[in-house]
Order: C-alpha cells, then structure tokens, then sequence
C-alpha cells in the first residue's frame, strides 16, 4: 500500500446560481442551478495488475489524485409561506453525475478497466439520480388537529454489467427507485395553562414500498464504498404516541 509521489489533496469547485418570484401573496416559484466540479479525487489503483513484478511482488495498490468528477442539477419548485393555517413546498430535481471512480473509501478495490487508459472509466457516476421529487406540507385543521403529510421519490442509480468493457461502466440501472409518503396527525389539548398533552398517529412508507437500498446478486464479505446498506428497505411503520409537555 504506498501513495503516489505527486499525490494532491482532492479539490472540488462549486457554483449556484438561484432564481425566485413571488407568483400571488405567501406563493413563490424558484430555480436553481448547481455545477460543482471535483480534481485530484482518490482512486486506488493497483499499478502492477499486469507488471513485469506481477509474480514477485504481487499486488501494488497505490493511492493516486487522478480521480474528476462533475455534478449538475436543476431544481424548479414552488413553496408557499405559512399563512391561513397552512404552508407547503414542492421540487423536482433533474441532474446528472459523472466520475471516473466512486471508489474513494474502499482502498483494497482497482475499478480501474485499464491503468494505463483511466479516461476509460469516466461514465455517469455510482451516486447519480436523474430525477428527484419532494413535497411536504402542514396544515392547521378545524378543532385544533394540525397535519404534517411528505413525500419523496428518486429514480433509479446506475450499476455496471456483470461483464465489464471500457465503455460500459453505469450502462444499466438498479432496481433502487425510491416512494415514500409519511404523514402525522396530531391534536394539543391543554391542561391548563401550564400542561399540555398530545396525542398522534404517524404512519412511514403509507404504500410499503419495497425501496430496495443496494440490490446485489450476493452481499458483500466487506464493504468501503460508502454503501453500507443492502436489501429491502424499511417496510411500512405506524407509530402512536403521546406527548406531555409541563
């Protein structure tokens, strides 16, 4: 395990620029677009994979600052400001990553196709999520109850082919697209001037959708990678509880 003698500290640089009208009182719609660029990104690679020491030294995993990177997105959303006893805000995300190895925490994997040709590597990266959903509200209801109701969905993350060439890497995706819509019902009642007790019911993944977190044929002995998680996600959760505030 030695490092690169002209290894560099990763640097990313990152610009936004944002956009918002107010459409009617409490109402505003906004845009937003960010380019955020990374160099010198970490990427192990084991430079005697075919070495004429392959045999007496066996493997030479070395750190090296050869790593890029390039993240765009654009968000349009529409929010409203608490007023009349309710607020909500709603977004769409459209983006795109590329890298040319989301390898950065694993230092015992080579991903690289050819060591000597990186640029091979270069393809949509293992984080990227084209589309991206969120919504949330809450609401004052009659006779005191207040609802908070949110939903999240994503599309799918890319994965490599079982058998990999220099330009397939992220070609496929994963059956990893994520829904969930949680929501909460609550109702304080007063005890007086100093108490307050409130009850509430809240139920996560309404729908029990399967969000599978990172299907793979067979789980991994160790993972590096920064994707811990495997299998289905968190089924659909009901919780009742009740709070005393003094």
């Amino acid at each position: 395990r030695v490092f690169s003698k002209d290894y560099a500290n990763p640097r990313i640089y990152t610009s936004n620029v944002a956009f918002e009208q107010e459409l009617y009182p409490d109402w505003a719609l906004y845009a937003d677009f960010t380019w955020s660029k990374g160099v010198h990104l970490t990427r192990f690679i084991n430079v005697n994979r075919s070495g004429v020491f392959l045999f007496e030294l066996g493997e030479v995993m070395t750190a090296k600052s050869a790593g890029k990177a390039l993240y765009r997105a654009f968000t349009i959303g529409m929010r409203k400001r608490f007023s009349h006893g309710f607020q909500m805000e709603g977004n769409y995300v459209f983006s795109k990553d590329l890298d040319d190895d989301s390898n950065e925490r694993d230092p015992f994997t080579d991903r690289s196709f050819d060591p000597n040709n990186l640029g091979l590597d270069y393809a949509l990266s293992d984080r990227d999520i084209k589309h991206k959903f969120n919504f949330f509200t809450y609401a004052e209801l009659p006779w005191s109850f207040q609802v908070n109701v949110r939903m999240q969905a994503r599309s799918a993350q890319p994965i490599t082919p079982t058998v990999r060439t220099a330009t397939n890497r992220n070609t496929l995706r994963k059956n990893n697209e994520f829904f969930s819509f949680d929501w909460r019902v609550l109702r304080p009642i007063r005890l007086g001037e100093r108490f307050k007790l409130t009850p509430m019911i809240e139920m996560f993944n309404t729908f029990n959708n399967d969000n599978n977190v990172n299907p793979l044929i067979t789980p991994g002995l160790f993972n590096f990678d920064g994707f811990l998680r495997q299998g289905v996600g968190d089924p659909r959760q009901v919780q009742l509880a009740v709070r005393f505030e003094f």
